[in-house]
């Protein structure tokens, strides 16, 4: 890439992130996104913000990734849920597909959507054509909130923006990669799966 086109790109990039900086949610600070400070007081009012923030939000993430930096922002939901609970900042850095593996947890887009879920499962790819480019894994990655029962949507190699490695909580920091994070993990999965299956029994609902 010649110098004038790496120059144009960086200017193309900064101007996004001054626009994003002037929307509610959420809003970047070099490679920090935080959606704190919003002014916005109803719920309805933030999820307006938030749909007029996130394609452009998704263009900024995604070009900072590729560049191999490293993206925060407030996540919002309760899909994964104790892990991250709503509202609490996430750093998330690039990954290669190949390198992801279960108990991982990405930032991926579906639609117009970026969600961040845990790798639950991973199958290889079946396709038809002979052609398959080095770039992306010859895999479907299956995706599920620690906070949900059912999986989501197979995803692709191309959907995939980063891996979620940390969280913000109580002004420290946990690693969501450490041995500790994964066992607790386990730990709650496990009394999920056994809680919806004595409830039944005993006829609560």
């Amino acid at each position: 890439m010649r110098t004038e086109d790496k120059v144009m790109n960086s200017g193309k990039l900064q101007a996004k992130q001054e626009k994003l900086k002037s929307l509610p949610c959420p809003s970047p600070q070099s490679s920090l996104f935080d959606s704190g400070g919003s002014s916005l007081n109803t719920r309805e009012s933030k999820e307006s913000a938030i749909r007029c923030a996130q394609p452009l939000f998704i263009d900024v993430s995604t070009e900072l990734l590729r560049r191999g930096q490293c993206v925060r922002f407030r996540a919002p939901g309760l899909s994964m849920h104790p892990t991250i609970k709503e509202g609490e900042t996430i750093t998330v850095i690039p990954i290669s597909p190949f390198d992801i593996k279960r108990r991982d947890i990405l930032l991926y887009l579906i639609g117009k959507k970026v969600i961040a879920h845990r790798v639950v499962g991973i199958e290889k790819k079946k396709s038809n054509s002979s052609n398959q480019s080095s770039k992306f894994s010859p895999r479907l990655f299956l995706l599920r909130g620690d906070a949900s029962a059912i999986c989501d949507e197979p995803v692709e190699a191309q959907q995939i923006l980063g891996k979620v490695v940390s969280v913000e909580r109580d002004g420290r920091s946990i690693n969501l990669c450490s041995r500790k994070a994964k066992m607790l993990h386990i730990a709650h999965a496990r009394a999920s799966r056994l809680k919806r299956l004595i409830l039944p029994i005993l006829g609560i609902t």
